[in-house]
This record gives C-alpha cells, structure tokens and sequence, in this order.
C-alpha cells in the first residue's frame, strides 16, 4: 500500500535530525552535567545508550526483511513486537524508538492487524518531539485511516500537519483523501499543488500526472 513507500523518507528524517541535532545536544548535555559526571563518565554513558538503542533499531530493522504475512512467521513477529517493546522501555525518547514503531507498523499492516499498527503509529507521533519526523509519522497514520475508509479523519490529520520539508508528499495525500471525499475539484488543486513541488525539487511528476489524468473534467 501507498504509506509503506516512506521507508527511505524515515531513514533520511534521522539522518536529518542527527545532522542538525547531534552536535548541539550533546554540547548542552555537557554543560548541564558535566560538572558532577565528568565529561569522560558521561561520554562513556551516552555512547552506550545510544549505541544500545541503535543496535536493537537494527535488529528490527534487519527482522522485518521476513515475511509476516506467513503463518509459521507468528514466533518471529512475536519476537519482533518484543524487541521493539524492549526498545521503547529502555529508550523510550529516542529517535529510533520512534522509527521502530514505524517499522511494526509496516508489517501489522501486511498481516491485517491494523489496530496494532495505528496504536503504533499513534505512539510514534506523540513520541517525537523533532517536527519533520512528527509530520512524517503523522502523514503515515493519515495515510493509515484512508486505507481503511476513515478519509475525514485523514482530513483532518493531514490539516493539521506543518511541514515544509514533505510539501509534495503531504499535498499528493491530501489529492488522494479529496478524490476518496468525492471532491474532484479539490483534488486537482492539491495534485497540482504537488506537482509544482515535484519540478521545483527536479523530481518525476509521472505517479502525479496520471492522478491527474484520472480526474473527471470540469
């Protein structure tokens, strides 16, 4: 389905948020604590959480390459909701907490359990505190309830959505949930909203013009 196409979109929204962040928190860290831990202490403390909570963000990452939808997959996808489990109790405020959420999202949607992948995605949302990662969980949800019929819903969460940097991901949904509403006109408003964002950025318009195409005239 459409919202598990944003793998590489939650890859680049860390990478992104390690570039501008990383630095800059681990200096206020420092002058915050430093004094009673000492630099070293706490240089060693912070490398081990962190390198912690990207190893079982990689284990998940390396378990979802299996096929859920199978039957005999039932042990290995319990093994998978642990893990992330694990992952959010330890590093509940972390970056890849949220992006494993995503991650079972993903695959509760190729076995059907939606409630499990909106709780998911829920979490994943209300977890983030960097507002592009935020949005883009936010448009995966969105994109989640049109999935499964709830387009005002979407609606609504899209609306609500603030981001510069998903301009033409958000807008091409937006399309998408109008077309669901009945709302051609709207509809073309937002793919050609998308459009425009696609040429700027020198991307392929080819899924946005036959969208378009497919609108009624008028």
């Amino acid at each position: 389905m459409d919202y598990l196409r944003s793998d590489e979109e939650q890859a680049e929204a860390l990478k992104q948020w390690l570039k501008k962040n990383g630095t800059g928190l681990a200096v206020a860290i420092v002058a915050g604590i430093g004094g009673v831990l000492g630099f070293q202490q706490w240089q060693a403390m912070s490398l081990n959480k962190a390198a912690d909570a990207a190893g079982r963000y990689q284990q998940i990452v390396d378990a979802s390459a299996t096929d859920f939808s199978l039957p005999e997959s039932e042990p290995a996808f319990q093994s998978l909701l642990s893990t992330a489990e694990g992952l959010r109790q330890a590093h509940g405020d972390s970056h890849y907490a949220v992006l494993a959420a995503a991650v079972v999202a993903a695959q509760a949607v190729e076995r059907g359990e939606y409630d499990l992948a909106v709780s998911q995605l829920t979490f994943a949302e209300s977890a983030s505190d960097e507002p592009e990662l935020k949005a883009l969980m936010a448009m995966r949800l969105a994109r989640l309830e049109l999935y499964l019929g709830e387009a005002e819903a979407a609606l609504a969460r899209v609306q609500a959505i603030q981001s510069q940097g998903l301009d033409a991901s958000l807008t091409e949904l937006l399309g998408d949930i109008y077309v669901e509403l009945s709302e051609p006109s709207n509809a073309r408003a937002a793919y050609q909203s998308a459009r425009q964002s696609l040429v700027q950025s020198g991307l392929n318009t080819a899924l946005i013009d036959l969208k378009l195409s497919a609108l009624p005239e008028g």
